[in-house]
Order: C-alpha cells, then structure tokens, then sequence
C-alpha cells in the first residue's frame, strides 16, 4: 500500500492479520500508528515498538506492551523522549522504576517521570542514599511525603544539600528543633531555624550556636525587645549585632541602649534606626 489509509473507521473492519500486514507494509506513517492501536498480538506490539523507523508509530506501539523487561529495555534505550516516557508509564514495579533511574542518570525528565510512579517511601529513601546525581536526589527528596522518612533523611544523609532538601518538607518541630541544634553543617542549621515555632529555642539557639550565619538567622525570628538588646549587647559579631538592631522598632528602648553603649560606631547606627523610627535628633 502506498497511499494513505482510510481512517480509523476503516481499519476497524481489518483482520488482526489485516492489521498486521498494513503495519509491515504501509510507509504511511498515521496509518501504521493507528493499525497498531487496534493490534491485539503482543509479539508484534513488542517487534513495532523495538524497531519502527518512526518514533510515532513506536510510541503506539509502546503504549500496548505489558510485558515489563521489554518496557524497561526501550525506556532505557530509545533515541525518543516520548518513547522513553511510554515505556515508564507502562511500568508499575516501584523497584523496576527505580532500577530505570539509576541506568537512566543522564535523562532527568524520564529520571523525574519515573519517580511520579513510584508511592513506596522505603524505595525513593533507597534511591536517594544511590543516586549520583544531585538533581535527580533532589527530585527524590520531592516525591517523598512520609515524615518519618524525610527525618531520616535530614539527620543522617551524607550530603548536605539533601538533607537540606528533606528539612524543608518537615513539620515536625521536635525533628526541626533536633536538627538546628546538632546538624554539622551551618547552613542547615539556619534553615531548619527559619521553620522552628518556639521561641525559646530560637533564643538560645541566637545566644549559643557558635556560627554568626546561624545566629543571624535566629535573631531575624526575634521580636523581644530586650532578648534582641542583649544580643546587640553581647554578641561578638557585627552582622548579629546589625540584624539585633534592625529588628528593634521599640524607641524607648533604643534609647535606652543608645546610652549604654560607649562604641562612637555604634551609636550611629543606633541613632539611624532611630531615625528610620522617626525620631529626631
């Protein structure tokens, strides 16, 4: 056959063996992709969706093969992104899905269309602790709503840019509190403040980490005017000092610390929160 088919009413009135024949034979490309929508014989599905010249007409067939390690072989190897994508929708083994995104590391979009697959926690945590590539952790991380989960993951992963990634889905405050408090890196800490409810376990965090980012980041959570006075008070460095002063809007007691502070630097900066107060001078 050299023209084009008939539609897809016409073909409805074909054989299997009909159809099949048409696949083999039509160079029209619609044609075939519709004679392979009405193929039953899952043989000839699998030898379409293998080897058709044409990534249209092996989407199609893609779309109808169940047999599992088939789809996984075109899912990790056709040239085509559709393709690709057609076989890992076909997919329903979690850990079949996960062993596609450890071979599949260089193609993100089919690494994260895989992932949207997969509900079981135990296999993204398995993922996560696996996989090489940064992005396509992160994208883990984002499939992942267990809590308990994502806290295992932002105590006790290796890199730091994951367990970030996993604290910023976390309610629970005691975890929250638990890591701002003990996670060896700073920058962690610091975000895990920036979701912390308690007040109280911010101020001591702002009183006793011992990295000024962190400490920083406490005191912008701050809105006790004295707990913010002894800071600028007592805290060793500048940039706490700075972030204490600019959270203060109480005037009397800024002009209270205004006398007690002797540093000619200082009382400038604190005469110009003043003024940004609205108090003259």
């Amino acid at each position: 056959m050299e023209k084009p088919i008939g539609g897809a009413e016409q073909l409805r009135d074909l054989t299997q063996h009909q159809l099949v024949e048409l696949v083999m034979s039509t160079p029209d490309i619609q044609g075939r992709a519709e004679a392979v929508q009405l193929l039953e014989d899952q043989a000839v599905l699998i030898h379409v969706a293998q080897n058709d010249k044409e990534s249209f007409v092996r989407q199609s067939a893609v779309e109808k093969v169940t047999d599992q390690q088939v789809l996984v072989k075109i899912a990790c190897n056709d040239p085509d992104y559709y393709v690709r994508l057609a076989a890992v929708k076909g997919i329903t083994d979690p850990s079949i899905l996960a062993g596609i995104i450890m071979k599949s590391q260089d193609d993100y979009y089919i690494c994260k269309d895989a992932l949207h697959k997969i509900r079981d926690h135990d296999v993204l945590a398995a993922l996560v602790e696996a996989l090489t590539d940064r992005d396509i952790k992160s994208a883990a991380v984002q499939a992942i709503t267990d809590q308990q989960v994502l806290a295992r993951i932002a105590r006790n992963n290796k890199d730091f840019y994951v367990r970030s990634d996993a604290l910023k889905k976390i309610t629970d405050q005691e975890v929250l509190t638990y890591i701002a408090r003990t996670d060896s890196d700073y920058y962690v800490r610091a975000l895990a403040i920036q979701q912390i409810d308690d007040p109280e376990v911010i101020r001591s965090i702002a009183f006793k980490d011992q990295d000024y980012f962190v400490r920083g980041q406490a005191v912008t959570r701050i809105s006790d005017m004295q707990v913010l006075k002894e800071i600028f008070l007592s805290d060793p460095d500048f940039e706490v000092r700075r972030k204490a002063l600019d959270n203060m809007d109480d005037v009397e007691v800024l002009q209270e610390l205004l006398r007690q502070v002797e540093d000619a630097y200082m009382q400038r900066k604190i005469r110009l929160r003043l003024s940004e107060l609205g108090v003259q001078f």
